[in-house]
């Protein structure tokens, strides 16, 4: 088995069959690790009510979900984890895409794709696609977040060696994780929208908003002193993006990071 998905999941009973069912729907030799955190809803109920034998479910007492995460990839079996969010929908043929990416070439550690926005009701609202290139997205990252953390695809010897996931940022464990992995392996997207991402006010995004944004930027800090980062700052880019990552650079007071900004 090389794929496992990984889906953690706590008080998850609203949108929880819609994500199972996007996954499962999929053909394929893969494993879905549901990492039940202490639910207090219908979520182990729903959990039981399925016999697919690629579903395993593991639960656990109340840990939040830096603990979730990491314990699903300790149970999971594949040399890919695949990540899911228990209130988004995976749409067909991902799996089999950002394997593949993964498969062309073994320098990659990482490889997302391109998301839809949906509303609390599955209704679209807008869409997005990462760039494609490794430089591109070191350069995204010093800016945003380029990928949505249930979207993408992490080769397991990247995530181990990166040291997997940790809590020092809070919420954002998905934009640490990535820039340790961007250390030593290369970075990658699908250029398809393959995932639909929910937002919704009871998202992990929509809540703890100022210690999520606190910590954020104490780990936006540290990437412009990442050197794999900064380096990708000369080469292609639009002048759109050359502006945003000067203005960005100045005012984290990285003068040398803005002057290399500017170089073609």
């Amino acid at each position: 088995m090389n794929v496992s998905v990984l889906l953690p999941v706590w008080d998850g009973e609203r949108y929880l069959r819609q994500a199972l069912d996007s996954l499962l729907s999929e053909g394929g030799d893969f494993e879905l690790v549901v990492v039940d955190d202490g639910s207090t809803d219908a979520t182990p109920e729903i959990l039981r009510s399925y016999a697919d034998d690629r579903l395993r479910v593991v639960y656990q007492g109340r840990e939040g979900l830096v603990a979730a995460l990491n314990r699903g990839v300790e149970e999971s079996q594949g040399a890919t984890i695949v990540r899911m969010d228990a209130d988004d929908v995976s749409l067909p043929l991902r799996l089999e895409r950002e394997e593949a990416v993964l498969g062309d070439d073994p320098r990659i550690g990482l490889v997302g794709c391109g998301i839809e926005t949906i509303d609390g009701e599955g209704r679209a609202t807008g869409s997005w696609l990462p760039p494609e290139d490794d430089a591109a997205l070191r350069r995204r990252l010093l800016l945003r977040n380029p990928f949505a953390h249930g979207s993408v695809a992490i080769r397991r010897a990247a995530l181990e060696a990166a040291g997997g996931y940790n809590g020092n940022y809070g919420a954002n464990e998905d934009y640490d994780l990535w820039r340790r992995i961007a250390r030593e392996w290369r970075l990658a997207a699908v250029p398809e929208v393959l995932y639909r991402y929910r937002e919704h006010a009871d998202a992990v995004t929509k809540t703890e908003v100022g210690e999520r944004v606190e910590a954020r930027e104490r780990l936006r800090d540290e990437l412009w002193r990442e050197p794999t980062l900064v380096r990708a700052l000369r080469g292609e880019r639009d002048r759109a993006e050359r502006r945003a990552l000067v203005h960005e650079a100045l005012r984290r007071r990285r003068y040398v990071a803005a002057l290399r900004a500017t170089l073609p």
